[in-house]
């Protein structure tokens, strides 16, 4: 294939799915639609990545800048191979993930949007739990409570529970 010939430097392996894995320079991609413009696209998409030099992220607005910035690369490769880009196609990958970061920031206590503290953690800037979570973006987000404090946001104020 055309784009698999044009870059020897990174390996690609067929699979059921589209990543980009930095550790082997690798690119696997989803054989079964690869006949297709959209699997071409994926394919191109993860291109995106490797030609980037994306590697690990520590925030999960990290992850989602180097998404849209995949997504802008497949927009500039596509036309050298020939494909068309469906804008409503990425704007549903891009809430893919816009929908999993929201679940890890949403505090399991009060439900508050929250801050994040690391790769794995996060704390609720309105009531004060913090909880880690796990990263694989292909897994239902679970959230685990490590610290639940001793006050609760009430509107606007703070009330002790003893």
């Amino acid at each position: 294939m055309e784009i698999i010939d044009d870059f020897p430097e990174f390996s690609f392996v067929a699979g059921g799915y589209n990543m980009w894995s930095p550790a082997g320079r690798t690119i696997t991609y989803d054989a079964k639609r690869l006949g297709s413009n959209t699997g071409k696209i994926g394919l191109i998409h993860e291109l995106g990545h490797a030609l980037l030099g994306h590697r690990i992220y520590k925030y999960d607005m990290e992850l989602l800048a180097m998404e849209l910035d995949a997504w802008d690369v497949a927009r500039q490769l596509a036309p050298r191979y020939r494909l068309r880009i469906n804008e409503s196609h990425i704007a549903q990958c891009i809430a893919t993930y816009d929908e999993w970061l929201s679940k890890r920031a949403t505090c399991p206590d009060c439900r508050n949007f929250s801050l994040q503290k690391g790769r794995d953690q996060y704390q609720c800037f309105a009531c004060g739990a913090s909880w880690q979570v796990n990263w694989r973006k292909d897994r239902r987000v679970k959230r685990t409570a490590i610290d639940r404090p001793k006050y609760t946001c009430l509107a606007t104020s703070f009330t002790t529970i003893d």
